[in-house]
């Protein structure tokens, strides 16, 4: 078997070959093309080749850490993001917690207030709320939802977070306004906060969710770019992304759950030792 992995970082990109039944590996270091990485990963994964004596099709497995979902978040980088939450929460990801590094002082900088990922003139409220135990309190109002979606569409918004009370416990109603926002919307980037983090407490699963939108388009763009130029060069192998966990995801989950790429690269590291 044998399998390439490539760490792609700001400056240089850093790959290995292996050939496990031989015991063997082979190592290559490249500048980052920054304005388009899959463009050094090829020339590396060329050069490796070569250095191996095989052809693209012997690889049979791409394994990637990369840091593009980081240093989105971390340069503020990102999609203009949209939220539509329920009626009375629109300010849950502004308010927060009230852990303060200086509990009584209104000076401090707070971030999610100061920097925030989506602003407020783009979060829309619509009519709708599930009990803790899913019991239908206010039926989805799907007028409201329709309108909401048109008019994050005509603000220029790129991304979507749907972000609704109780949904970790029943997502009907993020799963239908997702099915609006697809209909009404289908270029935008879609993410139900119960598909990315499906756990009570608001302010957590509603923030994973805007920075899963917030990094989403960029990270699903360049893991398209990454899979299409593989499968340009013959490599049969299917390519894996280096998720937070230390695990791995194909290039489809990984485009689809970009906020999970958050530490791929530092990951990668900490198992490589």
């Amino acid at each position: 078997m044998k399998l390439i992995g490539v760490d792609i970082g700001g400056t240089f990109t850093d790959l290995i070959l292996a050939d496990v039944a031989q015991a063997q590996t082979w190592i290559h270091k490249v500048p980052t093309t920054v304005e388009d990485p899959s463009i050094g990963m090829m020339e590396g994964i060329a050069t490796l080749c070569q250095m191996a004596q095989t052809d693209y099709a012997a690889i049979e497995h791409v394994l990637h850490g990369t840091t593009i979902a980081t240093n989105t978040l971390l340069t503020h980088d990102g999609a203009r993001t949209g939220m539509i939450t329920t009626q009375g929460y629109r300010d849950i990801v502004h308010i927060g917690r009230h852990q303060r590094p200086q509990h009584y002082s209104i000076m401090q900088d707070i971030p999610w207030q100061a920097r925030p990922l989506v602003k407020r003139r783009d979060r829309k409220v619509v009519a709708e709320r599930l009990d803790p135990k899913g019991q239908e309190l206010t039926p989805l109002n799907e007028a409201e939802a329709r309108a909401a979606i048109l008019e994050l569409k005509a603000a220029g918004v790129d991304s979507i977070a749907i972000c609704f009370l109780n949904s970790y416990f029943d997502s009907r109603h993020e799963d239908r306004v997702a099915a609006l926002a697809q209909e009404l919307f289908p270029e935008a980037f879609i993410t139900t906060s119960a598909s990315i983090f499906p756990q009570f407490r608001e302010f957590e699963r509603f923030t994973t969710a805007c920075i899963n939108a917030f990094v989403g388009p960029k990270v699903k763009r360049y893991i398209h770019n990454l899979s299409r130029r593989l499968k340009e060069q013959s490599v049969r192998g299917e390519l894996h992304i280096m998720r937070s966990n230390g695990g791995v995801a194909t290039a489809e989950v990984a485009g689809a759950q970009p906020v999970t790429l958050l530490l791929s690269g530092l990951a990668a590291g900490v198992l490589g030792g």
